[in-house]
């Protein structure tokens, strides 16, 4: 596919969310990031799925699409790192299968709630962040990569890597201090140090 395709149907994505563009360019790369994710998992079904979670993740943060230089380079690098995750993840034991002898939390209906209440004000907070922004912290804290991963990603300096996430890290802390008034005492506690 040319990449002047590729950048209308982005910037359609992004700017319309368009999702006959969002369908066209997931048939024009499904399967080749099948058989490159397939090639790190060893596992077909599980590279199916792991492309679909990066594909549908794309679709969540669509807004950001017209910021990335590199369309390609960026979902190759995403289905990398969500490969490099899926055999972690395989390999580690799932506890639910073992049991509930074995269960180590001590969580409670009620704190599970207010864990997730928590969750969802500090997801809000990150989505609120300007779209540039957002992308950047996404990909650092959700996807693993590091700064200088991004700035060669997004065809950036690494200083405004480092900016955009003194900005995003700024900006929740703020945020946070407001919203959850437990966090506040702990950032004031940082500070006394």
């Amino acid at each position: 596919m040319i990449e002047n395709r590729i950048r209308y149907l982005s910037y359609s994505i992004a700017e319309n969310s368009d999702r006959i563009a969002f369908d066209e360019l997931f048939c024009f790369y499904f399967p080749g990031l099948v058989s490159f994710s397939n090639s790190i998992i060893k596992d077909q079904q599980l590279a199916e799925e792991v492309v679909e979670d990066v594909f549908l993740k794309l679709w969540e943060n669509r807004r950001v699409l017209t910021t990335i230089r590199n369309f390609s380079h960026y979902i190759y690098t995403a289905a990398k790192y969500a490969s490099f995750n899926a055999v972690k993840q395989k390999k580690q034991i799932d506890y639910e299968e073992i049991g509930d002898d074995f269960l180590l939390s001590h969580s409670t209906p009620e704190t599970k709630m207010i864990s997730s209440e928590n969750l969802d004000k500090i997801t809000a907070v990150i989505n609120d962040l300007p779209p540039r922004c957002r992308l950047i912290f996404r990909l650092i804290k959700e996807d693993g990569l590091r700064y200088d991963e991004v700035a060669q990603l997004l065809n950036i300096s690494v200083k405004t890597v480092e900016s955009q996430m003194m900005i995003a890290i700024k900006r929740l802390i703020q945020s946070l201090a407001v919203l959850l008034p437990e966090y506040k005492a702990v950032i004031s506690k940082r500070k006394a140090k």
